[in-house]
């Protein structure tokens, strides 16, 4: 197996985060409905991405681009400062908000590579700890993370407000 291409993403890569997002969204819009919609505008969803990309706290990996040849893969992450508090110290670290690999380029270490440059820029940062969020649906993915060094965290519970 190859090393994977890699590199950042610039706002004029929106429109391919928009396409690599397709995907994802679709798979959380079928595994929870009531939270997520099927197809956002894609108009609307490459403005969100190219903006995204302006930001200073965000950078953002393409993956398995070669010449004549889309990207299949990004990891979107966000450098976070918590300044110190009565309850904690500081910290900073990297949320890794989006990763995602479209399915035909699965299990070419294209997922594994975006996670490796992810801890690879919390390292230049000088970060404590990444950080990514995952729905409790998406086994698949709880296990390509755990086998790239990722452990649980915290739990989030969930509960619907009482009827009248």
């Amino acid at each position: 197996m190859h090393k994977p291409l890699l590199r950042r993403a610039t706002p004029g890569d929106a429109a391919t985060l928009a396409r690599l997002h397709h995907h994802l969204q679709s798979w959380h819009a079928a595994t929870y409905p009531q939270v997520f919609f099927a197809s956002p505008d894609p108009t609307a969803l490459t403005a969100h991405f190219e903006k995204r990309l302006r930001e200073p706290s965000t950078t953002c990996f393409l993956a398995g681009e070669t010449e004549g040849d889309p990207a299949m893969g990004y990891a979107l992450c966000t450098l976070q400062q918590r300044p110190l508090s009565l309850f904690s110290p500081p910290i900073r670290r990297i949320l890794i908000e989006h990763i995602a690999v479209a399915p035909e380029a699965r299990r070419q270490g294209l997922g594994a590579a975006l996670l490796q440059e992810a801890r690879r820029l919390a390292h230049d940062l000088s970060c404590d700890e990444i950080l990514l969020d995952t729905w409790e649906g998406n086994i698949e993915a709880h296990a390509f993370f755990a086998a790239n060094g990722f452990a649980p965290r915290r739990m989030l519970f969930r509960a619907v407000p009482l009827e009248a």
